[in-house]
């Protein structure tokens, strides 16, 4: 064999060694994209499904759950997924796990009977309950006034609502209601007379000079003229006086 035969086998020999170098070199590049790509699922949305759910279709992607916290959620029923971490759609590698936290439904209290008692008595007894007062609603009845009539929700173990409680209080009998008449001009001693007979209390009467007015005249009244007002609205009046 000569030279040149023993050169051109050996070039021919270290082509193809090259190439199959190369050929393998790609196909372990692919094969490593595939096998990390195939490592890689998303995450599942677990939120509002029941727990034993929830590991079912994690575990249905090869990805594990773990329970990272319980509490109170209205909304949300027992032993239901309230969030998860991280969110769905996101991107975890196989057997990787994802965090949920689940709902121990709603907060369960005890509603004391506050029915019968006085307003103030009822808001300390509920907000020791864990229930804060949220409406009162006042209505006239035969019942002393500042008393509770109605209570929602009623006594007993409950969830609690998210609004708080309610209650329907008696503001007492009805009461006469007049348009407040016009009193300027007119002599005080007369009016304090007229508006006592009718049950109403005149809070306070001050009294001062004013030029060209004779004394126990009216000047000034609080609430003024055409105003609704009842026995229980307070009446001022402002009086003259003989000058010093």
């Amino acid at each position: 064999m000569t030279l040149r035969t023993v050169l051109r086998f050996l070039g021919r020999n270290a082509l193809l060694g090259a190439a199959l170098v190369a050929a393998l070199g790609v196909s372990a590049v692919v094969t490593m994209r595939v096998v990390l790509s195939a490592r890689e699922v998303g995450v599942p949305s677990l939120v509002g499904q029941a727990l034993p759910d929830a590991s079912s279709l994690a575990a249905s992607r090869a990805l594990d759950i773990r329970v990272e916290g319980r509490r109170h959620d209205p909304g949300v029923p027992v032993n239901h997924v309230i969030a998860q971490e991280p969110p769905p759609g996101r991107t975890l590698k196989m057997h990787r796990r994802v965090r949920v936290w689940v709902s121990l439904g709603p907060r369960r209290i005890t509603v004391p009977p506050v029915e019968g008692q006085s307003v103030r008595t009822a808001r300390i007894a509920l907000e020791q309950a864990g229930l804060p007062l949220a409406h009162v609603v006042e209505v006239n009845a035969l019942a002393p006034e500042d008393t509770v009539l109605v209570q929602r929700p009623v006594s007993g173990e409950t969830d609690a609502p998210g609004d708080g409680a309610s209650l329907l209080v008696s503001r007492g009998p009805g009461r006469a209601a007049y348009v407040m008449p016009d009193l300027i001009g007119r002599r005080a001693d007369a009016v304090m007379v007229a508006l006592q007979a009718v049950g109403f209390k005149i809070t306070d009467v001050r009294y001062r000079t004013y030029p060209g007015v004779a004394p126990g005249i009216v000047l000034r009244q609080l609430p003024p003229a055409g105003h609704r007002v009842d026995s229980r609205t307070p009446l001022s009046l402002d009086v003259s006086r003989a000058s010093s």
